[in-house]
This record gives structure tokens, sequence and C-alpha cells, in this order.
């Protein structure tokens, strides 16, 4: 499912970190928290998996943030009295437990020791499917806008992570094996041998890349490198695309990475 979130500021004078991904993944846990303690306790320690010895993921992510902005010396301000943040997941039980956790309390504070403001979601709205139900059919090649970065990790000989570029040869093998791990946890394993899809790379002059700190200011802080920009188009089953665009493209998607959504 998808929702799109309209958030407007509780002050005149409104300030959110440049790295807000974190910020914005912990409200979403203390949102699911309101409706049900456990289940944002599962999410966040554990999550969904084939298995106990397989991979776990939150099978949610979310958009960058949807506003007008300006840069200032430690900070973005934003220049609008409203803005916006679409949040996808597969799980109906996510869905159902962040609904909840809205209408419980539609206050939210975003921030870090750089900056903080407070904002009222005074809109949840379930955005309408692109694509239909049907899992066998296949459907042309769609192109997907990127609503936020997309991270690909490459262990290197020190066993550190190499973040990719689209133009890097592992970059597309890699993603599309993340895909298959999350359809494998969706649909079961099976399902993702069944599993046959296409992805294609373009506009390669285009390549942003963003530097994203995790945890700023913290002990365990981190900076994770993803990539924007460029064109991304997939040829599959309809299942095999929702789930791409419910879950996100890449890795650390519930950091807010790799959100896309069918271009029209």
């Amino acid at each position: 499912m998808r929702f799109y979130l309209n958030l407007s500021p509780v002050r005149t004078l409104s300030y959110i970190p440049f790295n807000y991904q974190y910020a914005i993944s912990a409200l979403i846990y203390k949102k699911l928290a309101q409706a049900n303690e456990g289940y944002a306790e599962f999410l966040h320690e554990k999550g969904y998996a084939q298995n106990q010895h397989s991979r776990h993921f939150k099978l949610f992510t979310f958009s960058n943030l949807q506003g007008k902005f300006s840069v200032s010396k430690k900070a973005l301000k934003l220049e609008s009295n409203e803005m916006g943040l679409i949040l996808t997941c597969h799980m109906p039980e996510f869905a159902e437990n962040l609904i909840k956790g809205v209408f419980t309390d539609q206050h939210i504070s975003i921030g870090d020791h750089t900056a903080q403001s407070d904002f009222t979601i005074t809109q949840i709205e379930v955005l309408p499917k692109f694509l239909f139900d049907d899992a066998s059919e296949v459907i042309p090649t769609v192109r997907l806008k990127l609503l936020s970065p997309i991270v690909m990790c490459r262990k290197n000989s020190r066993g550190n992570d190499d973040y990719l570029s689209p133009e890097d040869e592992d970059f597309i093998p890699l993603l599309i094996y993340n895909l298959k791990e999350k359809i494998a946890v969706a649909y079961g394993t099976e399902a993702a041998e069944e599993e046959v899809f296409e992805v294609f790379i373009g506009g390669l002059d285009n390549i942003k890349s963003r530097l994203v700190t995790i945890k700023a200011g913290k002990y365990a802080e981190t900076k994770v490198r993803g990539f924007l920009g460029f064109e991304m188009e997939m040829k599959g089953s309809k299942r095999v695309i929702q789930l791409a665009m419910d879950c996100g493209c890449g890795g650390m998607s519930s950091l807010g990475f790799g959100c896309v959504e069918v271009s029209l």
C-alpha cells in the first residue's frame, strides 16, 4: 500500500535537518507503537524473514520530503505552509497500525541535534495502485520514478561496504537479487524462484550521489551513499513491480532509500 502524508508546521519558522532519514524512520516506529507496541518492537528488532536463518526485511520505505525548502547553514528551511511524504508498505498489519497510530496522535517531531521542528499530520491519503492484482500477467516495461536515492552495497576485501553507482556492473544483478529476497519473504521461496524480471538503467549522464549520515552526532553514526537522477525501467509480473513500489529497490529501504513509483 502507498500513503501520502500531508504535514503542516506548528510554527512559522521550521527547520529540518539535512540528514532527516533516520528521524523519519524513528517516528514511523513511534506511530506504529502508539497503535501496537508489540508489532512495532517486532518490526524494529526483527522484521520479516523466510526463516530464522535468512535475511530480515521491514518491507516498507518512504520518499524524500516533498516541499519547498531553502538551504541554511545547518539545516533545510521550509519555505511553505506544508510538506509531504510518500510512505509505502507491503504488509497489511503495518498499514493498519500506521493509520491507527496517526489518528491516535497527529503530532510529530522531525529533528536531531542540528535542527528540530513540530508538525501536524493534517491528512493521510491512500494512493491508488498503478497496477492490478493479477500476479501472473506480465506487463510491458514500465519506467520507475526515483523518489529517494537507491543504495546498493558490495563487500570489499576489507569486509567493508562499497556503495555502488548504477554504472557499476554489479549494480543491476545485486538490485535484482535484493528484490528476489524480498519476493521470497513476501510470497515464498517458490514464488521467488519462478519470478523472472528485468531491470534496465539509463540516463547515466545525470547520475547524482547523496551522502546521508545516519544517527548523526551519535556514537553509532554511519554514512551511507545513495544514487539518484538516473532512469530505471523494469519488466516483469505486476506482482513484482508492485512489490518494488511497496518495499523499495535496493538496500536500507526502511531508512527511506529506494522509494520508487511508476512514472505515467
